[in-house]
């Protein structure tokens, strides 16, 4: 902390430095707020008169220290001290403010405060006050979201559910037209893409993995190279052929386990490990196929 010696040093220069008809101008502090000069007569310190005494601070209402609404001047996040100003919100009463006008941003802060003003005092006043601010929220959010709907009506071109209909009866259209796009998709692929099916003749999980890849197969007519690990083909495939090194490439340690691969574009990777319903199944293809650029290809140990 600066000693009182080099303050009266520092100032000593200081007063070194100017005129003696500036010496009311260092020495004199400006007028009391509200002032713009001192009164007529004031002759200042060195005629040893005292500053004129300023008013008497007057206890002002809390309401008045906020800006009026609906016209608020400045966002509650410019204040300064805004636990002030959220202590004073906390006070001001209800029926002061034009709540229909409020700005959202002071709304939203009001609510807050109300709210925890009746957490810290559980009164009549506190939490009919919360009530107030609460229904007129309550009621402007349901106003918007009239007004959104009436927009959407109007406007159909905005509207989501013109496009992605969420009625039964339209969800049910949306659904057969979309299940028809990926079907078409699926058989168009049939000659750039196939499938690589590991698996052991006794293992239970892979003989009915076998009948849903056998189905998925006929339905869009799609290659499965069937590669049977224990030597013994299953009936859905009885032209399996013998693992002759691929699985141990591809690092295959569990069956079963299907392969997608497309041989045009080097790429290879598993639909999944363990048995796959054919919902699941064509879903995990068409999600593959449709992401395939940003997928890395399964890379074949050497």
């Amino acid at each position: 902390m600066v000693s009182c010696a080099v303050l009266v040093c520092a100032g000593v220069l200081m007063l070194s430095a100017v005129s003696r008809a500036d010496y009311d101008k260092i020495f004199t502090p400006p007028p009391p707020d509200g002032m713009r000069e001192y009164p007529e007569g004031w002759k200042g310190y060195y005629f040893y008169q005292d500053p004129p005494l300023e008013e008497e601070e007057k206890d002002v209402p809390p309401q008045q220290l906020l800006s009026p609404t609906p016209a608020m001047p400045i966002q509650p996040e410019h204040f300064p001290d805004q636990l002030a100003l959220k202590e004073a919100l906390k006070k001001v009463p209800i029926d002061k403010i034009d709540l229909p006008h409020l700005p959202a941003a002071w709304l939203k802060l009001l609510l807050t405060a109300k709210k925890e003003a009746a957490l810290d005092v559980q009164s009549e006043e506190t939490l009919l006050s919360y009530i107030k601010v609460h229904k007129e929220t309550f009621n402007r959010a349901q106003r918007f979201t009239d007004m959104w709907a009436l927009v959407m009506y109007t406007h159909p071109e905005q509207d989501f559910t013109s496009s992605n209909p969420i009625s039964t009866a339209g969800h049910e259209i949306y659904a057969e037209e979309k299940t028809l796009s990926e079907d078409e998709y699926l058989k168009s692929m049939k000659d750039k893409v196939g499938l690589f099916f590991f698996f052991t003749s006794t293992c239970p999980y892979c003989q009915k993995q076998s009948k849903l890849l056998k189905v998925f197969s006929d339905t869009y007519g799609w290659a499965v190279k069937a590669v049977t690990q224990d030597g013994r083909p299953l009936p859905e495939f009885p032209h399996a052929v013998q693992d002759n090194g691929m699985g141990d490439q591809l690092g295959v340690t569990k069956v079963p386990v299907v392969f997608l691969a497309v041989p045009d574009e080097e790429f290879l990777v598993p639909v999944g490990t363990g048995l796959i319903t054919m919902d699941d199944f064509r879903v995990r293809v068409l999600a593959i196929l449709k992401h395939r650029t940003s997928l890395k290809s399964r890379p074949v140990k050497s």
